[in-house]
């Protein structure tokens, strides 16, 4: 038998993370120091600062507090029930944190202490609604009569949230209202986006006045961040946020352009050495200024003023490739069909800048330059450039497939990182609970609930990226293949690319559509079959059979930075308190926890006594 090529799969391994990766530049959020005075007012006493959650917040209606610094949590009491506030006030805004609840609980964050995301235990809410988790939630008016006093709530677009017990994610970005001189309201606060645990939920809403429950009755230009602190058990960490001074851009002035028509395709090409076509001095920073249509390479030329000192990131948002200097230096880079963002510090003043654009195919052209700095919500710099900004839900084509009496399993590409699966499946159930498979590695890929696939990418005039994706809120795991040949027992890696002999051999379908997917390891056999058990989550079992290779043979469960055991035995919370591994307490595999490289390994290694019975286990999240 011919060992397992450890040293191709490396180096396969390698080449693919250095051909998929680039580094994304953003101007980070400014940490909120959860124990200084400076950034929180005092706390009452439901709030505790701990070092994490202790105890088991899974099933626990109260949250224990662990010994140390960085997060807050929350056990409000009839006589200890505060709300948490920010010492500093807020305008616009960018805001992320991280929280984390217990079963059946209520909180929420109130931009400015008036406007509410509301945060809720709505685990397994097939049809969330304004209360539920991520839920802008409704204003009061006893004026209105009984029964009609709640209005003007906003459901998220779909139930991104996670089990009691895992660290979620929210990001804000917030407008305020707006203002006249004499203090008269000329425009309402919105939520230019809400994104929960990666799936935007809210894209430009706008809020009339303060939901219920708020701090504050009135509306003004500044307020607090309010967490709410009387209604349910709540833990908060890294809790971040961008201010913004309303009104503040970068200037763009002396705009000149120089156009050369032809299929250049990239920039600081040949047109260097050519002489323009057309140039001028545009009324308007975009490309109907310049004439620019067809194939061409534009260049613009000018200043940029900045009012203060600081870190700026500057963007191209185009389908053409771009590239910005400023000073000379390179900000902007330029890659296949577009261009890298790039952040680059600037004294406050002017500073003379280029920018280049080559487009070289028969699509529209269209581009933005985005600019984002100090106390400076991104703007763009351009105007009139066609739909390269338009990024609301509204302007956004979908073709979607939904599950209507039975499973749907749909080919095609699976987008995943650092490259797309070409050999894959997106499965999609009635029940709204989906998943994504790698015939070539056996590897579940992604795990999500809501809406199935968006075809749009497949089937619109056979749209150049050829992906199914996946159109809910994904868990993501690693990839990595499920059955795996180790070298080394103790501490050998686990293989990143499927064994040699590991074969494919597609999959049968059950009377409700549901599949098991085979494949082969030398003289092992594999089926796999997932599907939505009693709740909002996936059961997994591998039934193996045959013989097994003379190598040590093992099934990776989970891989993760940690993982450790649920407090009441029933299985293991992996990662960062990502998602559960739920393990049959009778089950007849014994799971090894491996230490390698840093990272640790749940993973089952198969013996002949036990080949004949078939792994199974839970994938909640």
């Amino acid at each position: 038998m011919p060992a397992p090529s450890f040293l191709l799969r490396a180096l396969a391994a390698a080449c693919a993370l250095a051909g998929g990766l680039r580094a994304q530049n953003v101007l980070p959020a400014v940490p909120v120091a959860l124990d200084s005075a400076a950034d929180l007012k005092p706390l009452t006493g439901n709030w505790q600062l701990a070092g994490g959650v202790a105890g088991n917040p899974r099933r626990d209606k109260v949250l224990a507090a662990a010994p140390g610094t960085g997060v807050l949590v929350c056990n409000p009491t009839k006589e200890q029930r505060g709300h948490l506030f920010t010492a500093w006030e807020h305008g616009d805004i960018e805001l992320e944190l991280e929280f984390l609840l217990s079963p059946g609980s209520n909180s929420g964050v109130y931009l400015q202490g008036r406007y509410e995301v509301q945060l809720f235990d709505s685990w397994g809410v097939r049809t969330p609604k304004a209360a539920d988790c991520g839920g802008i939630y409704r204003r009061w008016d006893a004026a209105r009569g009984k029964g009609n006093e709640l209005f003007d709530g906003h459901a998220p677009l779909a139930n991104a949230a996670r089990a009691p017990g895992l660290w979620q994610k929210l990001q804000i970005e917030f407008e305020a209202p707006r203002f006249d001189a004499t203090g008269k309201k000329t425009a309402n606060a919105r939520f230019r986006k809400v994104v929960l645990n990666g799936f935007t939920i809210h894209e430009n809403v706008e809020i009339s006045g303060p939901t219920r429950s708020s701090a504050f009755n009135d509306e003004q230009p500044l307020g607090p961040i309010m967490i709410q602190g009387d209604h349910g058990p709540v833990a908060i960490r890294r809790l971040a946020a961008k201010r913004f001074a309303t009104g503040a851009r970068v200037e763009v002035a002396d705009l000149k352009f120089r156009l050369y028509p032809g299929a250049y395709g990239s920039v600081g090409g040949s047109y260097e050495k050519e002489k323009p076509k057309a140039e001028g001095v545009p009324e308007t920073f975009s490309l109907a200024g310049a004439g620019a249509s067809g194939r061409f390479a534009v260049v613009f030329t000018g200043t940029l003023k900045v009012p203060k000192s600081g870190d700026y990131r500057f963007a191209i948002e185009s389908g053409s490739s771009g590239r910005l200097l400023i000073g000379g230096r390179p900000v902007v880079l330029p890659i296949d069909k577009g261009s890298q963002p790039g952040i680059v510090t600037l004294a406050a003043g002017t500073h003379e800048f280029r920018l280049d654009l080559a487009h070289g195919s028969n699509a529209r052209p269209a581009f933005e330059l985005v600019a984002e700095g100090p106390g400076l919500a991104p703007h763009t710099l351009t105007a009139g450039t066609g739909p390269a900004r338009a990024r609301g839900a509204a302007n956004r084509r979908t073709l979607l497939v939904e599950p209507a009496d039975r499973t749907l399993l749909q080919r095609g590409f699976v987008p995943f990182e650092p490259r797309k699966r070409l050999y894959a499946a997106a499965i999609g159930t009635p029940a709204g609970v989906h998943f994504a498979y790698d015939f070539e590695t056996g590897a579940v890929l992604h795990a999500w609930r809501g809406s199935f696939v968006d075809t749009f990418q497949m089937w619109d005039g056979r749209g150049s990226d050829q992906t199914a994706k996946p159109a809910g809120p994904l868990l993501t795991f690693q990839g990595k293949p499920t059955v795996g040949l180790i070298e080394y027992a103790a501490n050998g890696d686990w293989p990143t690319q499927p064994e040699t002999f590991w074969t494919p051999q597609g999959y049968t379908l059950e009377a409700d559509g549901t599949p098991v997917f085979k494949a082969s390891l030398y003289e092992l056999t594999v089926s796999d079959r997932l599907a939505p058990a009693a709740g909002p989550f996936l059961e997994r079992t591998l039934t193996l059979g045959g013989k097994l290779p003379s190598w040590s043979t093992w099934v990776l469960l989970a891989e993760a930075d940690r993982i450790v055991p649920q407090p009441d035995g029933t299985g293991w919370v992996v990662g960062d308190r990502a998602w559960y591994l739920d393990w049959p307490a009778d089950a007849a595999h014994r799971p090894v926890l491996r230490t390698v490289n840093g990272r640790q390994q749940l993973a089952v290694p198969l013996a002949g006594s036990t080949l004949a019975k078939p792994i199974r286990y839970s994938i909640v999240w």
